[in-house]
């Protein structure tokens, strides 16, 4: 085996490609037929550790055809790891026991950075202590959890994981506002993290979730997927928690019949009952098919004492399904409920998908800020001959979504050997104008221009002067940007569509659809208006789970199902983790095509 592994790395040709990442260089090396990591790793010059180490997505799946990088060993500057520490002040009576307890350290570890220690330990002196070794797990003490920051991990991905606030983070790590540098320690707080499930019972996370199955299986009305039929004898029942404010809007409605120009419906209650029309005539599609459904309907009034008092229902307890409520204060409330009485709940509006944890029966039905950003990249991986173009204006907020991007492309680049050669620049705006941007932009590629801002101001100033500099020079263009764009009054809407034009939707209406022009009529018949966004979810949701329902029955959310579609939705529900909710996956992108009509881009 030894004079093979040799003759491996004989026969081993190094890459001439590079690529240069967080200015670091590194070897492209597409591995072929008969190639091993330990071949690869002697031609190269470096151990089996590095590799592993810059292709940790890809460890134990190193087959021929995929493309891993490699370091230039030489050229690069990387830096080792650099010991983490914490300072504690020892207080009277602790004992060398009690802090090795607490840090969950050696009494050798404090020894070693605190000679004098060996001698006894006395009030006041303060003791360094190693923390973060990555060679162990994070550490905890009794107030903290200390995480060893990663390679490429963010504000958002830390959130994310922990279920924490960014802002929560930053207040016990101010440093991390400049960035998150690998072997970072950073302190969570324990009482938070402790109740958000962490990766530190990862590998118990599949006998918890069959413990939630089963507690199902003890309820009286539990039927496994495969044996469940449904029968006309039953009675599904929802419920349908909305803040209709219907007593205010029946004293506003009253009033406007004799001062017309004075008052208007309570704030985006027109939206919420047509979305509550749209869930009436899903309920109406069923009962047409000979299916039983009674819908129990609450006002919420957006208030935490209504919703409290809805909770003390008596038969709230004995629904199949609940809907809503809208706001988040109140969907976590809720779902606490629907929890501990294993009823599948669905979010029509939340995007946190942190009220997901350890709520195993919540839907949340929008995708997650993390979901979207993560399918937009990979949107982005797959297009051909690619030049990825970030612009942002400096901003805190800017700079980390713009990070955020970069890592997820560096992931799916070096993770997919089917993902074509791509370039990503970075522009601040305020660092050389418009000019930067056209330098960075290339004639032979195409050019993907990503504008992640929220000011309207700054993103009309480039949209207008990129439109200026494409017509000018006949680039290739893909701008890819927000949905919000089209309102804006100062940006004409033939740039963007010059500039192909893309943003990410959670719905798309395809008014050719048979079924789309049916959904438009009949909500004309019974409501005498025109379905809008509302309608459509309304309808979507509701028809999406009670056909589960039927399907499946009460406890359809331990039964396999993949995607879906509705009339406007894509339906693709993952649990956040094994002992979490669902979490909506499916998006879309959308594009200007022909007669500024939009259509599906992905």
């Amino acid at each position: 085996m030894f004079s093979i592994t040799i003759l491996n790395a004989q026969n081993v040709k190094k890459s001439e490609v590079f690529v240069q990442l967080f200015g670091t260089k590194y070897y492209l090396h597409t591995i072929k037929d008969g190639e091993t990591v330990d071949a690869i790793a002697r031609a190269y010059g470096v151990s089996i550790q590095d590799i592993n180490m810059q292709n940790k997505a890809l460890v134990g799946k190193m087959t021929p055809g995929t493309r891993i990088k490699i370091p230039v060993m030489g050229e690069n500057t990387t830096p080792g790891y650099t010991q983490q520490f914490v300072y504690h002040t020892v207080e009277r009576k602790q004992t060398m026991y009690s802090i090795c307890k607490q840090y969950g350290v050696t009494e050798d570890d404090i020894y070693k950075y605190n000679p004098s220690t060996k001698a006894g330990l006395k009030a006041g002196t303060v003791l360094k202590i190693p923390v973060g070794n990555p060679g162990k797990p994070d550490r905890q003490d009794a107030e903290f959890v200390y995480h060893t920051a990663k390679q490429n991990e963010t504000l958002l991905s830390l959130s994310e994981r922990y279920s924490i606030e960014i802002d929560e983070i930053v207040k016990y790590n101010p440093s991390l506002k400049n960035g998150i540098p690998q072997g970072t320690i950073i302190r969570l707080p324990r009482i938070i993290a402790d109740d958000k499930n962490l990766e530190d019972i990862a590998e118990n996370q599949v006998d918890e979730i069959d413990l939630i199955k089963d507690r199902a299986k003890r309820k009286e009305d539990y039927i496994p997927c495969d044996d469940y039929h449904y029968q006309n004898s039953k009675t599904f029942k929802i419920a349908l928690l909305l803040p209709l404010f219907i007593n205010d809007n029946a004293s506003i409605s009253e009033s406007v019949k004799s001062e017309p120009d004075k008052k208007q419906l309570i704030k985006n209650s027109e939206r919420i009952f047509e979305f509550y029309n749209g869930v009436l005539l899903a309920i109406k599609k069923h009962q047409n098919n000979g299916e039983k459904v009674c819908l129990y309907v609450y006002d919420t009034e957006n208030n935490f004492a209504t919703t409290d008092r809805i909770l003390t229902e008596p038969e709230l307890k004995k629904m199949d399904l609940i809907i809503g409520p809208l706001y988040t204060d109140n969907v976590v409330k809720v779902a606490r409920f629907s929890t501990e009485n294993q009823i599948a709940m669905i979010s029509p509006f939340a995007q946190k998908n942190e009220i997901l944890h350890n709520n195993p029966y919540l839907y949340q039905f929008s995708p997650s800020t993390a979901t979207s950003i993560a399918q937009t990249t990979d949107f982005f991986s797959q297009l051909s001959n690619s030049n990825i173009v970030v612009v942002h204006n400096g901003s805190a907020s800017e700079i980390e979504m713009t990070k955020i991007y970069r890592d997820n492309l560096t992931r799916s680049y070096f993770s997919d050997k089917n993902v074509p050669d791509m370039i990503f620049k970075e522009i601040d705006i305020h660092n050389g104008g418009i000019s930067r941007v056209e330098e960075a932009m290339n004639l032979a590629k195409n050019n993907v221009i990503l504008i992640p801002s929220n000011d309207e101001v700054f993103i009309t100033k480039v949209v207008n002067q990129l439109a200026t500099i494409v017509k000018t020079n006949k680039y290739k263009v893909t701008l890819f940007g927000s949905q919000s764009w089209e309102k804006y009054v100062n940006i004409d809407v033939e740039f963007l569509q010059n500039m192909n034009f893309c943003y990410r939707s959670n719905s798309f209406i395809d008014y050719s659809k048979t079924e789309v022009k049916m959904f438009v009529s009949d909500f004309r018949e019974f409501f005498n208006i025109e379905p809008g966004i509302y309608g459509f979810s309304g309808y979507d949701i509701a028809d999406y789970f009670i056909s589960k329902l039927v399907k499946h029955g009460k406890y359809f959310q331990f039964c396999d199902e993949g995607q879906e579609n509705g009339l406007i939705y894509k339906f693709d529900f993952q649990r956040v983790n094994p002992t979490s909710g669902f979490e909506n996956k499916s998006t879309f992108v959308l594009r200007y095509g022909n007669n500024f009509e939009l259509e599906q881009a992905d």
